[in-house]
């Protein structure tokens, strides 16, 4: 499996006990909870890995998002003005 930094944005909804739900618009189907910054990002973490494996699983593309993107490449030149 290969790993690289993505950038999602998260959607905290307050719960019961501050516990927070957290979704995300850039990933359909991410519904995890947690009531600290790390646990947020763990369960969310965990939350995507499953997501992963079921997209594979069954044939699903993967959202743009987490789709890994390829390094813009640039050029160089001399141009006369």
């Amino acid at each position: 499996m290969a790993l690289y930094k993505i950038r999602l944005e998260l959607e905290l909804n307050p719960g019961p006990d501050q516990v927070y739900t957290v979704t995300s618009p850039d990933v359909p189907g991410l519904v995890t909870e947690g009531s600290t910054p790390e646990e947020i990002n763990r369960n969310v973490q965990e939350a995507l890995e499953a997501l992963m494996l079921g997209w594979k699983k069954y044939g699903l593309e993967v959202p743009l998002a987490l789709q890994s993107q390829p390094v813009p490449k640039t050029v160089e030149a001399l141009v006369a003005v």
